[in-house]
C-alpha cells in the first residue's frame, strides 16, 4: 500500500498528453545530449529541498549534498540550492553556477512551479534547457524526480500533477540520453513515509525531508553516481493521466516503461487495464523500455485501474497500481475518499488517519475532508457512513 500512498482522483488532468508534446519539443529544440563519465566534482542545484530545508539543526551543512560527499569517494558536491525558486529562475542564474569548476550537474527542480501555477511545458523545458547548458559546458548534467508532496501540501496534496511531472522528466532524461535520479521512486515506496522521512513543522507548505529524509535522498544520488541498480523499471508515459476524469469510454491506453539501469526480463511485464490483462508490449531500446498501445475490446466504463507489474535484470521489481481515471458518465459516489469508485473499508481506514486533523495538520487529508470545511470530522465520517456500499 506504501507505493499507492499518492494515488487518487481529483479533476481533469490533461496534463500527460500535454507533457509529453512538450518532451517531444524539448527534445528538437535541444539536440545536445551529455556523454557518460565518472564524476568528481558536482553542483546540487535547485530549490530549498537541495539547500537542505527541514534538516536536522545540528548539522553544519544541511543536505543530501555533504552526505553524497561521504557516500562517494573522492567527490566534491557544491550546494546550489535557492530557497522557493522556481524553474524560469533556476535558469536565469544557470550559467554562473556552470562558469564555476565541476564536471557534473545534479538538476531537481520543479515542485514550486506546481505550487505557482507555472504551465508543466514550461517546466519541462526550463529543465531540459539548465541540462543542456550543463552539457555544452562539459558538464554532465543528472535529471533528478522531485519527491512526493504532502497530503496537506496547499496544492496539488494528492500527488496527481507531481506524478505527471515525474513521468515526464524520467521521460526526457530518457529521450536525451542523460543520467537519471529517482527520489519519487525511493520515497513514494516507503512505508510511513511522511512520518518518518519529512520534516514536521506544521508552516512547511510542500514537504521537505528531515535528517533521514535526507539520508535516503543522498543514498539516492550516491547509487546512480557509483553504477549501482537499485531502482525498478519505471513508468514514463500513462494516457488517460492518473487522476483524468471524462474520459471516452472508448479511449485507448498509452502506457511507456522505462529501466536506466539494467535491461526489463523478458516476459515480466504485465499491464492490467480494468481487470484485463493487456497484449504484450512493445520492446525497444535493447530491453529497456516496453511500450503498451491497447483498444480495450470493449467500452471501458465507471472507474478504471491500471496496475502494472514487470521487474529488471537486477531484481528491482514494479508491482503496484498504476492510476485510475474515471470514464464519462460515471458519479463518484460521496464518501469514496480513494476514488477507487466505490465506498468500502479501506475509505473509513483513510478517514479514520485522518479523523481530528485541520488543513495545517500533518494527518489532513484533503480527499478525506467530504465536505470541504477544513477539517476531517464527525460531519465527513457521517457522509461517509451514509454512502457505505455504494458504487459507480
Amino acid at each position: 500500500m506504501a507505493g499507492n500512498t499518492f494515488l487518487g482522483i481529483r479533476g481533469i488532468h490533461p496534463r500527460a498528453l500535454r507533457l509529453a508534446v512538450a518532451t517531444t519539443v524539448a527534445v528538437v529544440v535541444c539536440g545536445v545530449g551529455a556523454t557518460a563519465q565518472t564524476p568528481d566534482h558536482c553542483k546540487a542545484f535547485g530549490d530549498s529541498i537541495t539547500a537542505g530545508v527541514g534538516d536536522d539543526p545540528e548539522r553544519e551543512a544541511p543536505g543530501y549534498p555533504p552526505r553524497l560527499e561521504e557516500l562517494v569517494p573522492g567527490l566534491a558536491v557544491d550546494n546550489r540550492g535557492v530557497g522557493a525558486e522556481r524553474t524560469p529562475e533556476g535558469l536565469a542564474r544557470i550559467d554562473g553556477v556552470l562558469a564555476e569548476p565541476g564536471d557534473c550537474l545534479l538538476l531537481m527542480e520543479g515542485t514550486n512551479d506546481i505550487s505557482r501555477g507555472i504551465s508543466p511545458e514550461t517546466t519541462l523545458f526550463n529543465l531540459d534547457r539548465m541540462a543542456s547548458r550543463a552539457a555544452e559546458a562539459g558538464r554532465t548534467p543528472y535529471h533528478a524526480t522531485l519527491i512526493p508532496r504532502l497530503l496537506n501540501a496547499r496544492f496539488d496534496p494528492n500527488n496527481v500533477e507531481n506524478q505527471d511531472l515525474v513521468q515526464a522528466i524520467r521521460r526526457l532524461a530518457a529521450e536525451r540520453g542523460r543520467g537519471l535520479v529517482d527520489p519519487f521512486e525511493a520515497f513514494s515506496t516507503r512505508s510511513r513515509l511522511f512520518r518518518e522521512y519529512y520534516y514536521a513543522g506544521e508552516e512547511d507548505p510542500v514537504g521537505h525531508p528531515n535528517g533521514p529524509g535526507y539520508d535516503l535522498l543522498a543514498a539516492v544520488f550516491a547509487d546512480v553516481l557509483l553504477g549501482t541498480d537499485t531502482v525498478p523499471p519505471v513508468p514514463t508515459r500513462l494516457e488517460p493521466a492518473h487522476g483524468a476524469s471524462r474520459v471516452p469510454a472508448d479511449a485507448a491506453v498509452e502506457v511507456e516503461m522505462t529501466d536506466f539501469g539494467s535491461e526489463i526480463v523478458e516476459g515480466s511485464a504485465v499491464l492490467v487495464v480494468g481487470g484485463a490483462p493487456a497484449p504484450a508490449p512493445v520492446v525497444d531500446d535493447g530491453g529497456r523500455r516496453l511500450h503498451w498501445s491497447y483498444e480495450p475490446p470493449v467500452p471501458l466504463s465507471g472507474v478504471v485501474a491500471m496496475t502494472l507489474r514487470a521487474w529488471d535484470r537486477s531484481g528491482n521489481v514494479y508491482n503496484r497500481l498504476l492510476g485510475r481515471f474515471q470514464v464519462d458518465g460515471a458519479l463518484i459516489p460521496r464518501g469514496d475518499v480513494d476514488r477507487d469508485g466505490r465506498v468500502t473499508g479501506s475509505d473509513l481506514v483513510r478517514l479514520g488517519l485522518a479523523f481530528g486533523a485541520g488543513a495545517r495538520s500533518r494527518r489532513y487529508d484533503a480527499d478525506a475532508d467530504l465536505d470541504g470545511s477544513g477539517q476531517v470530522d464527525g460531519e465527513d465520517l457521517a457522509v461517509l457512513a451514509a454512502n457505505f456500499g455504494a458504487g459507480v
